[in-house]
Parts: C-alpha cells; sequence; structure tokens
C-alpha cells in the first residue's frame, strides 16, 4: 500500500498547482470554464496557504512524492453554500484531485482518501460527518468515493454549480479501514 502524507500547501507549491489544474483531467472538473493565469492561482490559494480563509488546503504526498490536491473545510464556515444542504449535524467536506497522470488510474484514490478522513477530517472530535459533491457526470469519482465508504445522501441543482451534484456522505463510524 502506498504511503499516503498530507503537507499544508505553501507559496512555494502554487507553480505546482497551476500547472495540475490545466492538466486536462484535472481542468475537466475543476473549474472547467476557467483559464487560470498564475497571478489568479496565486490570488485564491495564498489566503489558504496564510490561514487566513477557514479552507484547509493539502498537497497529496504519495511515498514521498507531491501527487495532487485536497481541501477540507466545516460547512458551517460556508453558509450561502450550506443552506442549500439542509444539515442537521456538524459536517466537514473535502475537494480533491490528482494532478500527477503518472498516478491517475491505479486505483490509490479511495485509500488516499480513507486516510485523509482518518487523520485531517475527523481528527476533529466535533465532526458526524463527512459530505462530498461531484457532478453527477463524474463517475469514476463517484466510484472512487464510494470504495472510500462514501454514500449518496441526494442530488441535488444548486444556482452556483453548472451542473447537478451527487452529494455523498460518510459518517465517521463508517468510514472503512485501510
Amino acid at each position: 500500500m502506498p504511503d499516503f502524507h498530507f503537507r499544508r500547501l505553501t507559496m512555494e507549491d502554487l507553480p505546482l498547482m497551476h500547472r495540475w489544474i490545466h492538466t486536462a483531467r484535472v481542468k475537466a472538473v475543476w473549474d472547467p470554464d476557467k483559464a487560470w493565469t498564475y497571478s489568479e492561482v496565486v490570488d485564491k490559494y495564498q489566503p489558504r496557504t496564510d490561514g487566513s480563509e477557514p479552507t484547509d488546503s493539502f498537497v497529496i504526498m504519495c511515498d514521498g512524492q507531491p501527487i495532487g490536491y485536497i481541501q477540507t473545510y466545516l460547512w458551517r464556515d460556508y453558509p450561502d453554500y450550506a443552506q442549500h444542504l439542509h444539515l442537521t449535524e456538524e459536517a466537514a467536506s473535502l475537494d480533491v484531485f490528482i494532478g500527477d497522470e503518472a498516478y491517475i488510474g491505479k486505483g490509490i484514490g479511495p485509500q488516499m482518501l480513507i486516510c485523509f478522513m482518518r487523520e485531517i477530517v475527523f481528527a476533529n472530535p466535533a465532526l458526524d460527518s463527512c459530505i462530498i459533491s461531484p457532478e453527477v457526470t463524474n463517475v469514476p469519482a463517484i466510484k472512487a468515493y464510494e470504495k472510500a465508504g462514501f454514500r449518496h445522501w441526494k442530488t441535488m441543482d444548486h444556482p452556483n454549480e453548472s451542473t447537478p451534484v451527487y452529494l455523498m456522505r460518510v459518517g465517521r463510524a463508517d468510514l472503512p479501514s485501510g
């Protein structure tokens, strides 16, 4: 099994982020209608590197190599979006992509997600669940999330999203071993 580690995103990682978000596979699901300049990447992610924004951002390390990006946040920190979910529990969310093409299709996604949720998300004892929101058309991601323990919660149209989102939830007790 690969050795996963999650290193906080730093300013030095932003050139790599810029490159990753322009790969075809990431571009298809990560702001597909936006052509990010390096300056825009800095504007978006710099507040996450200094803690001035409540999203916690990490570089995914696999066997010592940076392979992707993962972020987590509490739904209550984004009330404009959370109001559409009608949550009744303390929940986090995460967004993720593998940016290094050499790691695509290797089946490591579910293991990496389980590791991240154990080490980062559910390290917060107040959290009851983690919710992820792939687009309904992102079938490969949905299958990987299911292998990591996520189950369909509801499908939702959201005014800020171009297609419906397939909300998936995993509770702390439902997280698979791995």
